[in-house]
């Protein structure tokens, strides 16, 4: 909600001034006539916020893939219910509570009720929906299904949303584990191993090398903390920039597909995400070549991006897609032969989510088994750590024994 400022006239003339908490200018105006005043000049009231203010709200507030999901959800209810379009933007835009949400719903409904299509008034917001739900849109439009075509997106949003869900979800404790066993070895390195170096410095004889070790690394880590930090924010803003660059794009499609062991889940997951936007497109009534030409900016993958325009050139010579999937060497054999049933039967809209359901069991399945390695890994890996700093402090108390008194 906003606050807006109004300067009205009563109907004897008489000039009055208040607040309105409402969303829009637009609905303060509204609100000030049903008051019995003429308007006069409305505006809105700019808060002074603090950066956290303004950095959690900017969070709250930000339009996130669960609220398109929902937001078209419910407007496939609505629209299955008998509501019209217009009418069932403006009765989300009151359910929504996301301020940015809720303005631009009601942009969008003010386009749409001013003549433009729901596929054009999309267009204005690219960062939100993305071309490939526009031209859905825009394909139901044309054929007079809209209805089924926004269910249509709503369950791929719900299917694409779930399988991220599921793979944090799974995270979260590596992540954890990781975090506070990080933390513990580093609070190990910078408080109580300089207490002890203390005492080693006056012991007068050579140490253990493990201990040598353990306090050389210490005292790096105290001394030059604000270095390492550098050294890594370096490194890691130098592998972001040329990942991001074309060739570093190129470069990493090449090799991401052939890693030992996380490959096979890149390809699963580019196999999953292509048969479920390309069959959910081709479902919506999206004529084959403008769909893979859609896809293949969608994908994200200059490798798989090649593979589709090399698709959609068999396509355009009236070729199958079959020959340049199997081609590729990323699309598994049931992938290619169930492709060549949806060819054959001309069910290849409902082949392609089929292999999208069974390739995001696969995926979840290998996300499963790389985790069930993962916990056990980050749980040696610490206790290796912990264990050798414990080793070489008692080597070197160990050896106070030894000392001449």
């Amino acid at each position: 909600m906003e606050t807006f400022y109004y300067e009205a006239t009563t109907r004897d003339g008489e000039i009055v001034t208040g607040t309105v908490a409402v969303a829009t200018e637009s609905l303060a105006i509204d609100r000030i006539q049903d008051m019995g005043y003429y308007p006069l000049k409305v505006s809105r009231v700019v808060k002074r916020e603090n950066f956290v203010s303004r950095l959690l709200s900017s969070v709250k507030n930000r339009i996130t893939t669960k609220d398109i999901m929902f937001f078209t959800y419910q407007i496939g209810v609505l629209l299955d219910a008998g509501f019209t379009l217009d009418k069932s933007l403006s009765i989300f835009a009151e359910l929504t509570e996301k301020v940015k949400l809720k303005e631009m719903i009601n942009d969008i409904l003010s386009q749409v009720k001013g003549g433009k299509s729901f596929s054009d008034s999309l267009l204005k917001y690219p960062s939100v929906f993305p071309l490939f739900y526009v031209n859905m849109i825009k394909a139901g439009e044309a054929g007079g299904f809209l209805e089924n075509t926004i269910s249509r997106m709503a369950v791929y949003l719900e299917n694409t949303e779930g399988l991220k869900e599921e793979v944090r979800s799974a995270l979260i404790y590596p992540l954890i584990l990781a975090f506070v066993g990080g933390g513990a070895v580093i609070v190990l390195l910078t408080f109580v191993v300089p207490q002890f170096a203390k005492i080693f410095s006056d012991m007068g004889r050579d140490l253990p090398l493990p201990t040598i070790i353990l306090l050389a690394v210490s005292s790096t880590l105290v001394k030059f903390w604000w270095a390492i930090l550098l050294v890594v924010a370096a490194v890691v803003s130098i592998i972001r920039k040329y990942l991001s660059s074309e060739d570093g794009k190129r470069s990493w499609d090449g090799l991401k597909f052939r890693l030992p062991i996380f490959g096979k889940l890149f390809r699963e997951t580019a196999v999953s995400r292509f048969a479920r936007t390309f069959g959910t497109l081709l479902g919506s009534g999206v004529p084959i070549l403008n769909a893979l030409q859609i896809v293949k900016g969608t994908l994200g993958s200059e490798k798989i991006s090649e593979i589709v325009s090399s698709v959609r050139d068999s396509v355009r010579k009236g070729k199958g897609l079959s020959e340049p999937l199997k081609n590729s060497n990323i699309f598994p054999p049931l992938a290619i032969h169930m492709v060549t049933v949806g060819e054959e039967t001309g069910r290849l809209d409902e082949m392609l989510i089929k292999i999208a359901d069974r390739f995001d069991l696969e995926v979840r399945t290998t996300v499963k088994r790389l985790l069930s390695l993962l916990q056990p890994a980050l749980i040696l890996i610490m206790g290796m750590l912990v264990g050798f700093i414990v080793i070489a402090m008692l080597t070197a108390i160990f050896s106070i024994n030894e000392l001449p008194f």
